[in-house]
């Protein structure tokens, strides 16, 4: 009888195991659905985004490795709080690749001449130019072509390799988030570089004018030429610079 008892009390203990390693995968999942393209924007219900981490949870759980032991009282809080941050950086490091076209956008707005000309971005909750806003437009469209989301997905997965639900060390690697983050700021650059540098090549020359010939307003001349030769060019360079975003895209959970 006391045998029957004993194996009953381990069940329910293993049984109530299993719950909390759940609940933990879910925190990670719902911290990601909170900061992820497209489920993290302000316009999704917040019953969608529980639903949502509702089903990823329900499809994780069987396929990562579960501890022998789970966390009781305080260290339950503990993980709670790192699988929250976890999964809250995993989606805000996917929100950052597509920030690259907002950012570049507006760098080429400031060299255009075109920063004054803002508007409100409901989505973002913020102003933005608006190449930046054609530029988060293109980024969004060929993360959603080339199956970003999914492949965010199966980064969140990946994490768990990194950080697992319950962990006594870390496999953590410094490096690999330096290098992406200095890879990320590199391809922002590479975006706007040929441009902003035809820009700058158009002040100078207009500088120079300026200099031999006062009586030429070359402030003023600016303000149609840049606004147009940047157009022109933006034209010129865009199946390129659709071809930067698809390849950055194509492999997302690579930072992960």
């Amino acid at each position: 009888m006391f045998d029957i008892f004993l194996n009953q009390t381990k069940l329910l203990e293993q049984f109530g195991g299993v719950w909390i390693i759940g609940l933990l995968v879910f925190t990670r999942t719902m911290g990601f659905a909170a900061t992820a393209p497209l489920i993290g924007s302000k316009q999704i219900p917040a019953l969608v985004k529980i639903s949502f981490a509702i089903v990823i949870t329900l499809i994780i759980f069987p396929l990562i490795d579960v501890p022998p032991e789970y966390p009781r009282n305080y260290e339950f809080i503990y993980y709670i709080v790192i699988n929250a941050t976890v999964g809250m950086l995993v989606g805000w490091i996917s929100s950052l690749i597509l920030e690259i076209g907002r950012v570049a956008g507006e760098m080429l707005d400031m060299q255009m001449g075109l920063n004054a000309a803002t508007m409100f971005d409901p989505v973002t909750q913020s102003q933005t130019t608006i190449v930046g806003h054609f530029f988060e437009f293109i980024a969004l469209t060929i993360f959603i072509s080339v199956g970003g989301m999914e492949k965010t997905l199966e980064g969140l997965y990946k994490s768990y390799n990194t950080f697992p639900v319950v962990f006594e060390q870390i496999n953590f690697n410094l490096d690999k988030i330096i290098k992406a983050t200095a890879e990320l700021i590199a391809i922002g650059f590479l975006i706007v570089s040929p441009i902003v540098v035809i820009i700058l090549a158009v002040d100078l020359i207009l500088g120079l004018m300026s200099r031999a010939a006062p009586q030429i307003n070359a402030f003023q001349i600016s303000f149609s030429i840049k606004p147009t030769l940047g157009l022109l060019l933006l034209m010129v360079l865009l199946p390129a610079l659709l071809e930067i975003f698809a390849k950055l895209f194509n492999n997302p959970n690579r930072y992960f």
